[in-house]
Formats: C-alpha cells, structure tokens, sequence
C-alpha cells in the first residue's frame, strides 16, 4: 500500500471507527441500499454519503463487485477481528447462572455414577450437556475476562477526553453488570468453586468405568476434554476473575483519590484569597488523611551543607543473618500416610482427637486440627470409627475447640 492511501486509510479508520467495525461484522455481500443505511445509522449526513463510499473504495476498505454491490475487504476484517474484537464483553449475571446450571448437572451425574442400576444413556446426556456448558463457561468467561480488562483500561486511559464524573459513571456501570456478580463464583468457600472441585471428582470417576468407555469412544473423548476445561476454569479463570474484581478496586480508589484532590484544588481556588493567608499560619488538614508539616527552607539548607562539608557521613553496619536451620518435612506437615500409619501402628485409640493432641504437640494448631478431622472426611477402608456421646473441648491459641468425640480403630482388610 503506498504511502498516500495508508495515510487516507488511517485517516478513515479514525474517523469512521464505529462504521468499519460495523461494516466488518456483516459477513455478506453488501448491496448499495444496505450500505447507505449503515452509513444512516452512523449519523452520515445525505450529502456526504457517496463521498463517503468513494472515500472508502479509494482505501480499499470496500471493494466494489458486480451489479454494484461492494464487500469488506478481507485484510482489514482480519484487522478488525484481532484488535477490536478481543473479547466480548457478556452479563456477569449469565456466567453465574451457567455456572448454576452446571452445579444441577452434576448432581445428576452423581446420581447417574452410583444408582444402583447404571442408565448408560442418561450418563452418556449428563455429559453430552456438561461438556457444552463447561465449554461456554470457558470460552465466554474467557473472553469475559479479556474484555473487561480492556474496558478498564480504556476508563483509566480516558483522562484527556471524559470528565471524572463520566470515568466514575462507566466504571460503576462496569461494576454493576460486568464484574460484581462475579464475586460469587471467586469465592472460595462459594457453592460454584465446590462444585466445579465436586465435577472435577466425578470426571475422575468416570474414567474408572471401563465398560462405559468402551461402549462409546465418544464418551471418553468428551470425558478427556472437560478435565482440560475444569482445569483451565479452576486455575486460569477464576483467578482471572480474581484480577477483574482488583482491577476495578484499584480504579475506584484511584479516581476517589483524583476527585479528593480535585475537590480540594476547586474549593482552595474558590477562595484564593483566604486559603493564601492562612497557607502560613494553619495547617490544612483533610478529613481521613495523614498530614506532615514540611522542613523550613533553612533547615534544608542546614543538612546540605552539612553534607557537602562532610559532617555528615554513612555509618554502614555489617548485615546479621540467623543461619537457616534445616527441618524435615515430616517435622512440619501431617501427612495423611503418616496418620494412617500411626493408627495402624497403635491399632485402637479411644479418643482421636485427645490423642492428636497429646502425640503431636509440637506441630501447629492447623496441622492438628486437620489431623483430627481428616478419619471425618477422607473415610479409609480399614479405619471404623466409633463415635461417643461425650463433647471434646481444647483450648487452642486463639479460639476454643469444642466437637463431639470420636475413636479410631484399625481393621485388617481380610480379617473374619
């Protein structure tokens, strides 16, 4: 392209930003009648129209056909479609309801997996719709978080041309419909996160149905695919949901900070006269902020000098360092193979709880409360528990410790 037409080109681009991408979203073949109505739309006036279309023939933005109808020109789709469109702003709200949706499905797929009576064809639909849901998340989320980044740095960037109140005006419309619903499903003790773990379980289980893999290679393609979309929806979008909502945090304080500071400019201008007359006897102070009085110029003049005539000189102190002392892992974590071997070991222990305080009492209050809960939540085939009538209660650092007593007892697997 030569020098003039790109010149005309970006010229036309900026100009006509809106109507290109318009233009650039119509896939077909655009007839004259169509194009002037898009042009209609854009607020062109009558008489600049076909200067208009002349114009942008000439830039080889519209290519003329047959029967004078004209198409885009496949290069600046192409350019369209990469800047313009990277990413698609949705409701936050319809992500939180597909999320929803996918938390009823998998209730469903565990009844499937453990009924009695295996449905083969109600296994094979729970999946054929979790895998469609589980990839809109990921790809509308995705393009969600793409978007909204971008829309927050258009707001941060447009300080030259929209007003501060306008800047706080988008970004609560942002806040509202684009990031708010969000929180939900980034909180981590949130019904969509359980989930999302809770189907991330089943696939797994899924896997361990031989029969119904080899009925349906389908199935275990599908099956393959949503652990890659759990896993990216777990590790890459949520936590890119996480960035949304601290973006937008970050933005609001610094545009309060810039109407603090406008505010106080406008009511100091207001009242030049006073403010000037008392900037050297009383010291501004603004509610909710930390004021320091500044140094008098001949006290700055002081410390210089003294640095220049080297009466003030660095007194520079070796660095102490604690050598690092080194620990086994097995000082510091409970790990579940060391717990069940301490069961298997003592075989039956009448209090587990008691008993966790009194054998591990150098470990931290968080290992030894999850060693205590751990027979309640990951059953092992050859630990029963007995469960007592009597409270445990244990004084901990900061709370107190009070659940219903339970013991432990180890069963050999081909014990009779």
């Amino acid at each position: 392209m030569s020098m003039p037409r790109l010149t005309h080109f970006l010229t036309l681009a900026r100009d006509q930003t809106a109507l290109i991408v318009d233009l650039c979203a119509d896939p077909d073949w655009l007839s004259r009648a169509q194009l002037l109505h898009y042009l209609e739309h854009h607020g062109v006036p009558a008489a600049q129209k076909d200067d208009l279309i002349e114009a942008l023939c000439q830039a080889a933005i519209l290519l003329v056909e047959h029967q004078a109808g004209f198409i885009v020109n496949p290069a600046v789709v192409d350019l369209v479609n990469y800047y313009e469109r990277r990413g698609r702003l949705i409701s936050a709200t319809f992500l939180r309801d597909q999320m929803l949706a996918i938390a009823d499905l998998t209730g469903r797929l565990q009844r499937e997996l453990f009924a009695a009576e295996v449905d083969h064809h109600a296994i094979f639909d729970v999946i054929d719709d979790l895998y469609r849901l589980v990839r809109e998340v990921r790809q509308a989320g995705h393009d969600h978080y793409v978007a909204c980044m971008r829309l927050l740095g258009d707001i941060k960037r447009a300080g030259g041309k929209h007003s501060l109140a306008q800047r706080l005006q988008d970004l609560e419309h942002a806040q509202r419909r684009y990031i708010e619903p969000l929180r939900e499903l980034i909180d981590p003790s949130g019904d969509y996160v359980l989930h999302i773990t809770q189907l991330r379980r089943q696939v797994g289980e899924l896997g361990r149905q031989d029969v119904l893999l080899a009925q349906s290679q389908e199935l275990d393609s599908r099956r393959r695919r949503l652990i890659s979309d759990l896993h990216f929806i777990d590790h890459e979008l949520l936590r890119g949901f996480a960035a949304i909502v601290d973006t937008a945090r970050t933005l609001l304080h610094s545009l309060l900070d810039e109407k603090s500071l406008k505010d106080a400019l406008t009511f100091c201008l207001a009242r030049l006269d006073q403010v000037w007359l008392a900037v050297g006897t009383t010291t501004l102070i603004a509610a909710g902020r930390n004021t320091f009085h500044a140094a008098p110029m001949e006290r700055i003049e002081t410390f210089f000098a003294d640095v220049v005539h080297r009466r003030l000189l660095p007194q520079p102190r070796a660095l102490t360092i604690s050598p690092a002392v080194q620990r086994h892992a097995e000082d510091m974590v409970l790990t579940e193979r060391h717990l069940w071997q301490t069961i298997a070991t003592v075989g039956t222990i009448s209090s587990w709880p008691a008993f966790v305080t009194r054998t591990f009492p150098t470990y931290v209050e968080e290992e030894q409360l999850r060693a205590m809960v751990l027979p309640l939540l990951r059953p092992h085939p050859q630990v029963a528990l007995e469960l007592h009538d009597t409270l445990f209660r244990h004084e901990l650092s900061a709370q107190t410790l009070q659940l219903r007593d339970f013991g432990v007892r180890w069963e050999e697997r081909y014990a009779r």
